[in-house]
């Protein structure tokens, strides 16, 4: 199982232009542990929708059996799921990348949605 020493200090880091306000570990319905980044909504004068909502990147804490690890934005998994090894988030700066690509891919989403 993925421990990441001092998850916390990931607190406050900028990942695509949103705060990391918050992180905590769940264990999902299917049981698999996960850390999840939280992030406030965008303030913007209006009410919070599509990308602007809070929003939560969890990182599955059990690799498959590659070794890798699934990262993704709740409620948008399947297109925003990533693999990721324990190379690519070794340290701190590998993790606001592999976060990031996340929530670029849920803007993407959002921006791309049609009504």
């Amino acid at each position: 199982m993925l421990t990441i020493k001092n998850i916390d200090k990931a607190i406050g880091m900028m990942c695509y232009g949103r705060d990391i306000y918050h992180i905590r570990t769940t264990t999902n319905t299917i049981g698999e542990q996960a850390y999840v980044f939280e992030f406030d909504a965008i303030q913007d004068g209006q009410v919070p929708m599509g990308y602007n909502k809070p929003t939560e990147v969890h990182l599955i804490r059990h690799a498959d059996k590659d070794g890798r690890y699934k990262v993704f934005v709740m409620g948008l998994a399947a297109t925003t799921e990533a693999n990721v090894t324990n190379d690519s988030i070794i340290n701190k700066h590998g993790l606001w990348v592999v976060v990031s690509y996340c929530l670029e891919r849920a803007k993407q989403f959002w921006d791309n949605k049609t009504n």
